[in-house]
């Protein structure tokens, strides 16, 4: 799958110049990057074609230094930007964000490709529209957020339609990555669905559809595909005869990937009727033409099954296969070790991001509130001046602004101080990890259990900022949505646990929804250290009863566990002296202590 994008990307340079109008053509230069670099240094030189020049460095170092050409395709973008020169910015961006793609930057990847496409839809360049989508797509598919890459596919796929003339060559790019999202990526992602298969064969065939010669070797890969998907489809001898085509194509236009790949499906597919020895000849075929292509996952399928091959048929050199198949094997695990740290870092930085931008906008938010409310004490300011009758109405908004800006300080008070102690401590343990894990100093399986920690944790804050937000939400301020969130936070942390959790609420938590936001939040404060307890000292297998309910004197809340009896906690407890202490700031009561039946109980009264 990685060959794959990586072949889109290696697609991209080569068609940039292609589709540029005669503003845009580039100065005759030689085609070295050194020589480029010593016309970079000519005296006078305009800005448009020193863009030109650092695009053109960029591209040529794509496939040889990619420091070097995420360093000039910066040097680009920036120069073009700060001279408008959109034709060379769209262009630079495409390089600069490859570059970051190819270095497994993914966070970099995706804010360049998202600036290209910005910088591309002004002009209605359709060309860099689909080569964005492309990148992006290619982002969120090494993300493994496969539905979004198929969207943002398919978005590139319309906009390589849309260019004059079509760019047919995007397009069965497009349609290749497509059809193979729909395949399944290894064995341990199980059997494949029908309809995904289905869907795979159509892209393919829409694809080849798209050729005017059908030994193009723009079909290659599609037909590799193709074939694929008819073996799994159960018509083994379509399969065949697409692999075969294949390797009639690749022999007249050199193709070693696509040559391997096929060699590789034909030996398992005459294996799996028996044909052993013509299954091991196609195999060492698809081993030799792999080591000169240097894929190492399908040279480990290759040496796999090869090794497989001569122990069945009793050959001497099974042993020595199968060790080499081992120590690829063991190079592939710890490549893949190394990936999966880096794509939890990059899903972090994207999730990190988001924060960052929901923030901001919480923070737009406000202002506009307060520019609202300058423009109408300004307005009522200028009414008073006409009329003494105004005077107490002046009088009044000043008493207004006043609990205003009080209740908007403790709204920001109350957001800060959450987000530091729920929020704040988990995202510093996840930075600390993920710098662990950056450094690698770990063994492969204690890197696992790293990762796993940072996932737990990414979780829990996830959590914790929900929590946030549903607090300070006034559309919550009702009992039955205290009552759902309460449900919601009890399935969460102790379902998984192995603990049974019931609730009973009467009908009077109904009758009168509405609750004050302190006693809301306070009460799942409450709630919540409640469980932490639950979690601590009650047996896995204990049933957790929670009550709500609603009399003359109040809201109820019991929170009960039935397992064996529980040692009486110690009165200095942090977790009983802060639900007591909540309790009482809303004027209300917590009682806790075990049951006479066995297990521990904690109620809580407060006004509502």
């Amino acid at each position: 799958m990685r060959y794959l994008l990586f072949m889109g990307f290696g697609l991209l340079p080569a068609t940039l110049l292609a589709q540029s109008d005669d503003a845009g053509r580039m100065p005759a230069i030689p085609l070295r990057p050194d020589s480029q670099q010593a016309w970079l240094r000519r005296p006078a030189l305009p800005d448009t074609t020193q863009v030109k020049l650092l695009f053109s460095i960029s591209k040529a170092y794509l496939q040889t230094d990619l420091d070097s050409a995420r360093t000039y395709a910066a040097r680009a973008a920036a120069l073009a930007r700060r001279t408008g020169f959109r034709w060379g910015l769209v262009r630079a961006l495409n390089n600069l964000g490859a570059a970051y793609y190819y270095q497994s930057d993914l966070p970099g990847a995706q804010r360049t490709f998202e600036a290209e496409l910005r910088a591309a839809r002004r002009p209605g360049d359709q060309l860099y529209v689909g080569h964005a989508y492309l990148g992006l797509g290619n982002v969120a598919s090494d993300l493994e957020d496969i539905a979004q890459s198929r969207r943002y596919y398919e978005q590139a796929r319309e906009a390589y339609a849309a260019c004059r003339p079509r760019n047919v060559r995007g397009e069965l790019l497009v349609l290749h990555n497509l059809a193979n999202s729909y395949l399944p990526g290894s064995e341990a992602s199980g059997p494949p669905h029908r309809e995904d298969l289905l869907r795979a064969r159509r892209l393919a065939v829409q694809g080849l559809r798209l050729l005017n010669q059908p030994d193009s070797p723009l079909g290659t890969h599609l037909r590799l595909v193709l074939g694929t998907a008819q073996q799994l489809l159960g018509h083994p001898d379509s399969a065949a005869a697409n692999w075969q085509h294949v390797l009639r194509v690749s022999r007249t236009h050199p193709d070693l990937q696509a040559q391997s790949e096929a060699w590789l499906h034909l030996a398992e597919l005459v294996r799996a009727q028996g044909r052993l020895p013509l299954a091991l000849a196609r195999t060492e075929q698809a081993t030799d033409l792999m080591r000169r292509v240097g894929e190492l996952d399908v040279l480990s399928k290759a040496l796999n099954l090869k090794a497989q091959l001569m122990a069945a048929l009793h050959l001497p050199g099974a042993y020595d296969t199968l060790r080499s198949y081992t120590v690829l094997r063991d190079t592939l695990l710890r490549q893949a070790s190394i990936a999966a740290v880096a794509t939890a870092q990059a899903r972090f930085a994207v999730a990190e991001q988001r924060t960052r931008i929901r923030q901001l906008e919480q923070q737009r938010r406000i202002t506009e509130l307060e520019a609202q409310h300058r423009t109408i004490r300004t307005r009522l300011g200028l009414g008073a001046l006409g009329a003494g009758v105004l005077l107490l109405a002046g009088g009044s908004l000043g008493v207004y602004r006043r609990r205003q800006q009080r209740r908007e300080a403790a709204l920001r008070r109350q957001l800060a101080a959450d987000l530091h102690d729920d929020v704040g401590g988990l995202l510093s343990r996840i930075a600390l990890q993920t710098d662990l894990l950056q450094e690698g100093l770990g063994a492969p399986e204690q890197q696992q259990t790293q990762l796993a920690e940072v996932a737990g944790n990414s979780r829990l804050a996830v959590r914790q900022l929900n929590d946030v937000v549903w607090s300070l939400d006034a559309s919550n301020d009702s009992v039955p949505n205290l009552l759902d969130r309460l449900r919601d936070y009890a399935h969460e942390v102790l379902v998984p646990t192995g603990r049974d959790v019931r609730f009973v609420a009467d009908e009077a938590v109904g009758s009168s929804p509405v609750l004050a936001p302190p006693v809301r939040r306070g009460l799942y404060l409450i709630y919540k250290e409640a469980l932490h307890n639950i979690l601590k000292h009650a047996p896995h297998d204990a049933t957790v009863t929670v009550t709500l309910h609603r009399d003359a004197t109040g809201l109820h809340l019991a929170v009960v566990n039935d397992g064996p009896p529980a040692v009486v906690a110690r009165d200095s407890g942090h977790g009983l002296r802060n639900m007591r202490e909540r309790a009482a700031v809303l004027g209300g009561t917590t009682e806790a202590g075990p049951e006479a039946g066995g297990g521990f109980a904690v109620r809580v009264r407060v006004p509502g």
